[in-house]
């Protein structure tokens, strides 16, 4: 965003957790909002009005569903506003094809189901992209840190390493790329006391916490989902059960097991190699697509996939999941304060018969909170300032 972008309409925040904690900085800092313009509506009462009243913004308390979410929507937007959708378990799809309809500018950081729902991130990202050149209203989905940001850190390490082609395509050819993954370490630790028993609900004893560096939800649900990637067509044959689904340029893998229970092979330059889980991200799909020649049969089509090594204590908490107690009983902790050591690496690891290559950031969380102290952001400036602290490495 543009220091002196200009905003004149109204803009409506769904969600109130720590992704619109970490965004409302950025929006103050960078648009020249008018505060009685932008109005925050989450689900969480307590911080949530906590948070609208930091920034001197309105905040009412709603729980979207797929029964009221236009009546609520129509009563803060309409045409030429914009909706940032920071949440949890709201339908991103019907909301998105509202916008649309309503010629408002839609933003999100997900693709989500609706609570208690579950899609194929593959196929909810090929009805998107349908209603692409149709309507005045321009949607933007899936593009923060990450995804969003690795994608920029594959089109800067292909034009590093193959700087004579003109494209993407062009670049793996060259290139022999046959496996791309998005490969995240996060080495923080952090100092507290084992969760304590609770016993709230009737038969839900003891309550079970999943703690994490960011959304602490967000990474629950993805462990919890279906495992996806985009096959290459190095492939010999896909697992036994997984289905294949056609994407355009391209094929997406559904796996019959969850995220949490498909352990992959990567690697980073402080960790080494490492066993992380292969979790559904849509850049695996966008990747794929960008790094495939725009021609049906093309032929060579690297397999993407995103690699993640969480935290200790969300690793642990992984480690600990039961059938017995559902998510949504368990409760979610975003880890800040209590952080005392490590870091977090995210890149793109590039891997060919010729060809293993990383590119991408490593922080530390003492040079975060250095950051930290010289600015407003939040906790999502350890991935946006990523952007300028750059590494390349070639595993041995």
């Amino acid at each position: 965003m543009h220091r002196n972008a200009f905003l004149p309409n109204r803009v409506l925040i769904v969600g109130s957790g720590c992704v619109a904690e970490s965004m409302l900085p950025l929006l103050s800092q960078y648009l020249p909002l008018c505060r009685e313009h932008v109005a925050l509506l989450g689900a969480d009462n307590d911080g949530g009005r906590k948070l609208a009243q930091r920034y001197g913004l309105n905040f009412s308390t709603c729980t979207l569903t797929p029964e009221n979410y236009a009546a609520k929507l129509a009563r803060h937007l309409s045409g030429g506003d914009v909706l940032l959708n920071l949440s949890l378990g709201v339908g991103s799809l019907d909301l998105m094809a509202w916008c649309r309809e309503q010629d408002v500018v839609y933003i999100d950081s997900n693709l989500e189901p609706w609570t208690g729902q579950t899609h194929s991130l593959a196929l909810a990202r090929m009805h998107a992209l349908r209603w692409q050149g149709h309507g005045r209203a321009t949607a933007v989905f899936w593009h923060g840190a990450n995804p969003g940001l690795v994608t920029h850190f594959l089109k800067e390490v292909l034009a590093l390493l193959a700087p004579g082609t003109a494209t993407c395509y062009e670049a793996v050819q060259a290139l022999g790329i046959q496996v791309l993954v998005i490969s995240e370490f996060d080495s923080r630790r952090a100092s507290m006391s084992s969760a304590e028993s609770n016993h709230g609900k009737t038969g839900i004893q003891p309550e079970f916490e999943f703690s994490n560096t960011l959304s602490a939800s967000g990474l629950a649900g993805e462990l919890c989902a279906s495992a996806e990637l985009a096959w290459g067509t190095h492939e010999g044959f896909a697992p036994v059960r997984a289905v294949l689904r056609s994407i355009g340029r391209g094929l997406a893998l559904q796996l019959p097991t969850s995220g949490r229970a498909t352990l992959v092979r990567s690697w980073t330059p402080s960790a080494g190699e490492f066993h992380g889980y292969l979790l559904g991200h849509l850049e695996s799909f966008s990747m794929a697509e960008l790094l495939s020649a725009p021609v049906p049969n093309n032929p060579i089509r690297p397999t993407v996939f995103y690699a993640v090594k969480p935290c200790f204590a969300a690793e642990a908490a992984t480690r600990n999941m039961t059938v017995d107690v559902p998510p949504s009983h368990w409760r979610y902790r975003v880890l800040k304060d209590e952080l005392f050591d490590g870091g977090i690496e995210l890149g793109v690891l590039l891997l060919g018969p010729h060809l293993s290559y990383w590119y991408g950031s490593h922080l530390t969380l003492s040079e975060a909170r250095r950051l930290r102290r010289l600015s407003t952001y939040l906790s999502c400036h350890l991935m946006r300032t990523a952007l300028v602290l750059p590494v390349a490495c070639a595993p041995d």
